[in-house]
């Protein structure tokens, strides 16, 4: 068990274990054992979740009380609470079956990463790479505390395949339910336009600059936004740099890589990517606004495993170049976890 001041190494040795794992489902494997791996690495994570001291993340403690309060009042008085009303009645319905605060947390966790982690199983082409992006991109441990947004996160991957059908009507009713999490989730709405958007070299060029002015109209945008908000959001710069130059690189190596043209494999999720490239750099202005980008940046779970598995020529069992690859890419992650400084994880106590 890992105690006291190794509590900082959680993240460190959680990434490393998905990492070796996911090198070892590049083997010669049955279906079975590689899906029994992937899955034994995703549960761990749910656990992780579950079993964390509620001093791990910044607005865990907030939430708690709030799950405390919500299950004393009435059905009425609680959706008058504040928070988004579907967040409420969960809260509400938790809190009338069970007492102890640790339930929000343990439901937290499989009500936000089980759908996030069926749709990388799905859609990714290395699954447990997949795994690896969302521990190193501070993915998970932001899914620990920042929960009515992971809330409308996980439901919104119900909606993408309403978006590959062209089904508006579900996929708005998917928004909606998410809204009843997170308000914000109406910027989802986004996704399901710019799939008509061709993405080519004319877009990108055009799009820098507007992307750009968007940066420097980030104050008009927040007074706008402030308008719907619950709580209004002061302007503030707290970096978003490093996420602009990743997604913009993500967007230049589909074009140096590929010609020009995103490969039909990749481009579903490419176009989330670049969407998230171009807004991004509204967090300038103020921090937050990065939270926003995030219902697009977490695309980045399924898109990037699956650019090494086209950059190997598309074959998956090509172990020569996609093992050396994944271990560069690892590394990287690695590193970008390290410059994140997450807070200490501490196990429950």
């Amino acid at each position: 068990l890992i105690t006291g001041e190794n509590e900082m190494a959680v993240y460190s040795v959680v990434f490393i274990g998905v990492s070796l794992c996911a090198l070892l489902s590049c083997g010669r494997m049955s279906p079975k054992f590689k899906n029994l791996l992937y899955w034994g690495c995703a549960i761990a994570l749910i656990v992780l979740s579950s079993i964390r001291d509620f001093s791990v993340g910044a607005d865990t403690q907030n939430y708690c009380w709030g799950y405390g309060y919500i299950r004393q009042l009435s059905f009425k008085s609680a959706m008058d609470f504040g928070w988004e009303q579907g967040y409420v009645a969960v809260n509400w319905l938790l809190g009338h079956i069970f007492k102890d605060q640790r339930t929000l947390l343990v439901f937290m966790a499989f009500f936000i990463l089980m759908p996030i982690f069926r749709w990388i199983k799905s859609e990714s082409k290395w699954p447990l790479l997949s795994l690896v992006v969302f521990i190193g991109m501070g993915m998970w441990n932001s899914s620990m505390f920042i929960l009515r947004q992971w809330c409308a996160m996980a439901i919104l991957t119900y909606s993408y395949k309403y978006i590959k059908q062209r089904k508006i009507v579900p996929f708005m009713v998917v928004v909606l339910i998410a809204m009843m999490f997170h308000r914000t989730a109406v910027v989802f709405v986004l996704a399901y336009f710019i799939e008509k958007i061709p993405i080519n070299k004319s877009t990108v060029f055009i799009s820098i600059p507007l992307s750009i002015v968007i940066g420097l109209l980030g104050g008009k945008v927040l007074n706008i936004l402030n308008r719907f908000a619950r709580i209004s959001e002061g302007g503030n710069y707290n970096g978003g740099i490093s996420m602009l130059i990743v997604l913009w690189l993500c967007v230049i190596a589909i074009f140096v890589c590929f010609k020009g043209k995103a490969p039909e494999r990749l481009n579903f999720y490419f176009k989330f990517v670049f969407l998230a490239a171009f807004l991004q750099p509204i967090a300038f202005t103020f921090s937050n606004w990065a939270r926003i980008v995030s219902y697009f940046s977490l695309s980045l779970t399924v898109f990037l495993p699956n650019l090494i598995g086209e950059l190997t020529g598309g074959n998956t069992e090509n172990t020569k170049l996609k093992i050396p690859l994944g271990v560069i890419f690892m590394f990287l992650m690695y590193m970008w976890l390290k410059i994140l400084n997450l807070d200490t994880y501490s196990f429950m106590k």
